[in-house]
């Protein structure tokens, strides 16, 4: 009787903790955000939450009731390795799943998924159950977490969907502008990554408030899209555009303006530019990839040029083409030996102008357009990834001449200087630095490298590491260009460098400006407190030489003492 009494009082309790159980269950599926699904693999039957249907804008009576059925909602291009990545669980049980895929929702459109799994699996290793979570996740797929507008996937499907209707209906009626900050890594080396998150936002706002103030953006029945894509850049679509070119231009224009007012960022001042590129289809059979690449085509034009807006056309299609043919060439000059070295003299100002060193410059010999300077293909080889080879060229090349002129008892400098792109130091660079002084018998003490401000925008531990690895040797260092970037008095008081230059710009004015010449005559002063030596370059006249000896600047070269000569 007792143990009648035991086992109906166990069994009462079991039903009593199953049915507390299921409650748990049941709120636990109502308190969650996510929808829920419970496969048994043994029927094959699978339970959808009420909440999954929402997410999916179904109805609750809509059939859904198998594994398979959610498979032909994920989209084509995701659903094989969802698939795959159940199975493969049913088989393994250290496996998990959490996958992310589009599913089709009840509109038509697809929305971005992240599903949580886990399988249940009996004492022989069979899988009986799998329950399951799915969360959207479409906002972070699909808008800038700093700046909050649409990212480039939501965009170029606008952008293909306007396409679509334009080349069905025969009519070009919208128009694409890109737009990117100018010297964005000299800004953000001043203010910092948080600085230049907050500085994007801010920008977000002025662009955004413009957009909705506009009274010609205000009669389209469309609205003008803006996106911001992860490279940094602002892209903007504007549909039913009349008159084209001039209603985009004028638009363009207004974004420029409001760049004029400089952003208070983290206590810093920091004065803003943007570079835009204008693209209206020529045709309505163009696609968006390919509208997309006109369009920053031209901003890359403008930010070349100083033209801060330009829009695609047949010139500027001629002058992305001629680039192009410009670019392989160069690829192609480089293997064949096209490149010359040329030699600047350096003097000595309190020496009367005694010759006491040369700066390495490189020069093109192009097979068909003659030599050319720097100017023509520098910036496009930084922009190709080939400042690298054209460095290594450069510093190989002046080493042998050196060398040839020792062995040939030529007169041989007191030191050659040569340019260094800041993008290439790095450990390997030192090494191979160290390979060509010990091929060519090179003297360290002989070579100046000369590197510009913006090394103060990278690694500087690393950068100040790796320099001292090379000035251990004897090799000196010069600061290039100086004033002209964004100046870190901290680290220039770290780095080891021997040498200041004192830019061209300053020197132009040095004898017609008085806040030039108070200019130069405080670089001179700093340099000299922090141990270094001062070269002025530029200098093409008397007057600058002149004024410059009697600031106590040490060595000058410009025109005024010999322009740049093939070696000898």
């Amino acid at each position: 009787m007792l143990s009648r009494v035991r086992t109906q009082l166990e069994v009462a309790t079991l039903y009593q903790q199953v049915g507390q159980s299921e409650e748990r269950y049941a709120l636990a599926f109502a308190a969650s955000n996510d929808g829920l699904w419970d496969w048994d693999i043994e029927t094959g039957d699978v339970f959808y939450s009420s909440r999954w249907r929402d997410m999916m804008g179904m109805d609750e009576d809509e059939s859904m009731d198998s594994i398979e059925h959610w498979f032909d909602r994920v989209h084509p291009d995701d659903v094989e390795s969802l698939r795959q990545a159940v199975y493969k669980h049913l088989i393994d049980q250290d496996a998990t799943i959490n996958h992310e895929y589009r599913a089709l929702f009840a509109d038509g459109q697809y929305r971005w998924m992240l599903c949580h799994a886990r399988a249940l699996f009996s004492r022989n290793g069979k899988a009986k159950r799998m329950t399951a979570s799915q969360s959207d996740i479409s906002a972070t797929k699909v808008f800038d977490p700093i700046t909050g507008l649409p990212n480039s996937v939501v965009f170029m499907d606008r952008l293909n969907r306007v396409c679509g209707h334009c080349e069905r209906s025969d009519k070009i009626n919208f128009a694409l502008i890109s737009m990117s900050l100018d010297n964005r890594e000299k800004i953000t080396s001043v203010i910092g990554s948080a600085g230049f998150d907050k500085l994007s936002t801010e920008i977000t706002e002025r662009l955004s408030a413009l957009l909705s103030a506009d009274e010609h953006l205000k009669q389209s029945e469309r609205e003008t899209m803006l996106s911001f894509s992860s490279d940094q850049r602002y892209m903007l679509l504007i549909e039913d555009v009349e008159d084209h070119t001039s209603n985009v231009l004028k638009l363009a224009d207004r974004l420029q303006q409001m760049f004029v007012q400089p952003f208070m960022i983290f206590g810093e001042t920091v004065h803003c530019t943007l570079s835009m590129g204008v693209c209206i289809p020529s045709e309505p059979g163009q696609s968006a990839d390919e509208l997309t690449s006109d369009c920053l085509t031209a901003e890359r034009i403008a930010r070349r040029d100083g033209s801060k807006i330009s829009i695609y056309d047949s010139v500027t299609h001629g002058k992305a083409i001629d680039r192009l043919h410009l670019e392989n060439e160069l690829r192609t000059g480089i293997s064949n030996n096209e490149l010359r070295s040329f030699y600047q003299p350096i003097v000595s100002l309190a020496d009367g102008g005694s010759r006491v060193g040369s700066e390495s410059l490189v020069r093109w010999q192009h097979p068909e357009r003659g030599l050319l300077s720097p100017y023509y293909f520098i910036e496009m080889a930084e922009e190709a990834g080939l400042i690298g080879d054209i460095d290594d060229w450069i510093f190989r090349e002046t080493c042998r001449q050196h060398k040839l002129c020792a062995n040939s008892e030529e007169s041989v400098s007191a030191f050659v200087s040569v340019n260094v792109s800041v993008k290439h130091l790095d450990s390997a660079w030192v090494e191979r630095i160290k390979t060509v002084i010990q091929e060519y018998a090179m003297p360290p003490e002989s070579i100046h490298l000369e590197i510009t401000e913006s090394i103060f925008m990278g690694d500087i531990e690393t950068t100040i590491r790796l320099l001292n690895e090379l000035v251990d040797l004897g090799i000196s260092f010069a600061i290039d260009d100086f004033g002209t970037g964004y100046s870190s008095f901290s680290y220039l008081s770290r780095l080891p460098a021997s040498y200041l230059k004192i830019d061209k710009a300053f020197v132009d004015d040095l004898t017609t400006d008085l806040k030039a010449e108070h200019l130069v005559r405080n670089i001179i002063d700093m340099g000299h407190g922090l141990g270094m030596k001062i070269i002025a370059e530029g200098i093409e006249l008397k007057e600058q030489a002149e004024a410059l000896t009697a600031m106590g600047c040490d060595y000058g070269q410009g025109y005024y003492f010999g322009r740049p000569a093939p070696a000898p």
